[in-house]
């Protein structure tokens, strides 16, 4: 799945794994790589490079003839999570990812099986129809916003739906000293030290940014965090190389993280965070109590990110 489904599915998994022995029940966790093909790189594009596009992937997703697509598609995606439900035999499945959603929905009413399919809802206010699915027992949602739109968009009864507010990881709250934190990332000074989050799958938007820092003339730490996204990466890389040649003094420092995996102890070590509005990262922050500045979102997709800020 995703990578931004997957920071859900853990924090689902992580909750639900403290209730095992007082609820009496097991929990298991599985990854699933959905099979999207050319539909997958043509959203890659547009969220890394493109990010007004998706207003008109919004726009496409209320068409009829999208749903029969998926539908069909969602058909040929089963076979993975197919193996994960047959080997473990669950009650219950609860998905991260809607396209892995509408597969198990598709194969559970043909075949008759007997385990219970709830969903979680990646998006807050800026919901697409295509999130939603009546044949899933329950969707949980963030808020009212998610109950309105799934029983007036897409013909939810109001029992199928659940609001549980975002799913954040526990060590997003947890308590890192933040001199400690600083230490790790290579500041032991007290300069002021920036974060700039590119989400999980990153985002070009941040290298645009490259060239107004080299203004900088104070002591400055700057953090960058490319996801999954190598060509940011190594842009990123290139600048930290011609800087350090250019800049004698070296005011800034720069540390290029690419993928963060201990995302709430970086976050204790930093002063404040600019970003890409993706909703794990925006929650991410808000739990860690930095403050957030949006410089760029995907449109049409999280525009509601935007106006939750």
């Amino acid at each position: 799945m995703p990578w931004g489904h997957r920071s859900i599915a853990r924090a689902i998994y992580g909750f639900l794994k403290t209730k095992e022995k007082e609820e009496n029940f097991e929990v298991y966790y599985a990854e699933v790589r959905a099979k999207l093909g050319l539909i997958h790189e043509m959203y890659m594009l547009s969220y890394r490079y493109l990010p007004v596009s998706n207003k008109l992937s919004r726009w496409i997703s209320y068409s009829p003839g999208l749903r029969k697509l998926i539908e069909k598609m969602s058909q040929g995606n089963v076979v993975a999570p197919r193996k994960i439900v047959e080997k473990i035999k669950p009650d219950l499945v609860i998905s991260a990812y809607w396209f892995h959603s509408h597969s198990l929905a598709r194969w559970r009413d043909k075949e008759k099986q007997k385990f219970k399919l709830w969903t979680a809802v990646s998006d807050p206010w800026t919901i697409l129809p295509i999130a939603y699915n009546s044949k899933i027992d329950l969707h949980l949602v963030y808020d009212r916003k998610g109950v309105y739109l799934g029983m007036k968009e897409c013909g939810l009864k109001r029992n199928q739906i659940l609001i549980t507010g975002w799913w954040t990881r526990q060590e997003m709250f947890g308590k890192f000293d933040r001199k400690e934190a600083r230490k790790k990332l290579g500041f032991n000074d007290g300069r002021p030290v920036v974060f700039f989050g590119g989400g999980s799958m990153g985002t070009y938007s941040l290298v645009r940014l490259l060239p107004a820092l080299m203004l900088i003339k104070d002591k400055v730490g700057l953090v960058f965090n490319t996801g999954k996204d190598k060509k940011s990466y190594d842009l990123v890389e290139r600048y930290v190389k011609s800087y350090k040649r250019l800049n004698k003094k070296g005011n800034l420092i720069i540390k290029n993280l690419g993928w963060i995996e201990n995302m709430g102890e970086v976050l204790a070590g930093v002063d404040i965070v600019f970003g890409k509005a993706g909703p794990n990262f925006l929650f991410d922050v808000v739990a860690s109590q930095k403050p957030f500045v949006a410089i760029t979102h995907n449109g049409g997709q999280e525009d509601g990110n935007i106006r939750l800020i």
